[in-house]
């Protein structure tokens, strides 16, 4: 007959997290890349200078967790909760975010993400054009021109 099991990926092993309950549990610095943290309660814990690459959180509760120095390189975060988290990667370009209040409430990001945020309403089209004015104002236009030459390297 064969084997029924499925295989398990060798990057993959021993990072099933898939709803377990991990509050306060502390991750720092680990390579987690591809781990899967979908629909785990994760409040609290620390990821610190982490590999989260590819890691899924779909529907996971990461209030109050810190995310500092992190790699969150096409992390997903779809359906997640970030309250009060403390949101400083290293890289979170291609990361999934759901726009919900609670994916935010009290997030708190380190300036160049905030800035960065800013920075993709302006890869909008802006219903008035003083709008994107008023947001390069916020940012400055020095900073402005700088996050523009990041982001140009990290999309094209």
């Amino acid at each position: 007959m064969g084997n029924t099991m499925p295989t398990v990926r060798a990057d993959r092993v021993g990072k099933d997290f898939y709803n377990k309950k991990l509050a306060n549990r502390n991750f720092s610095g680990q390579k987690l890349d591809h781990a899967d943290f979908r629909c785990a309660s994760l409040i609290g814990a620390n990821f610190d200078d982490a590999d989260l690459s590819y890691a899924n959180f779909e529907g996971a509760n990461l209030r109050n967790a810190s995310l500092v120095g992190t790699r969150c390189y096409r992390t997903n975060f779809k359906d997640a909760c970030l309250s009060m988290a403390k949101f400083e990667p290293k890289d979170a370009f291609g990361a999934t975010f759901t726009f919900a209040c609670e994916s935010f409430d009290s997030m708190q990001p380190a300036k160049l993400w905030w800035y960065m945020w800013l920075m993709m309403l302006l890869r909008m089209k802006a219903p008035e054009e003083d709008m994107e004015l008023d947001v390069i104002k916020i940012i400055g236009a020095e900073r402005y021109a700088g996050l523009q030459q990041l982001m140009v390297r990290r999309i094209y």
